[in-house]
């Protein structure tokens, strides 16, 4: 259900799926570690795609910001604020 909706809510499931709304927190957030972030439900941990995307994505502006200087910076605009943090589980 999440993969189909990430803004279901644990109450949508527990009653789709008949049991109480604590085993699925416990399920969603233990066992499938997932987590809630700005109101829907995302992996716990990216994919190696999804790590290699960010970090293309990284050393693009990277080179961007050492070939024009500050004048990159004052040109990107935000309209949401995300803080990732690196974090390997399988070391």
């Amino acid at each position: 259900m999440i993969r189909t909706n990430r803004r279901v809510k644990q109450k949508e499931i527990a009653d789709e799926v008949g049991i109480l709304k604590e085993l699925v927190h416990h399920i969603v957030t233990t066992i499938l570690g997932y987590r809630k972030v700005s109101a829907r439900w995302v992996p716990r941990q990216l994919n190696v795609e999804m790590k290699a995307q960010r970090k293309d994505m990284c050393t693009q502006l990277l080179e961007r910001y050492n070939a024009e200087g500050e004048a990159f910076l004052q040109r990107i605009l935000t309209g949401d604020e995300s803080w990732v943090h690196h974090y390997d589980p399988e070391c």
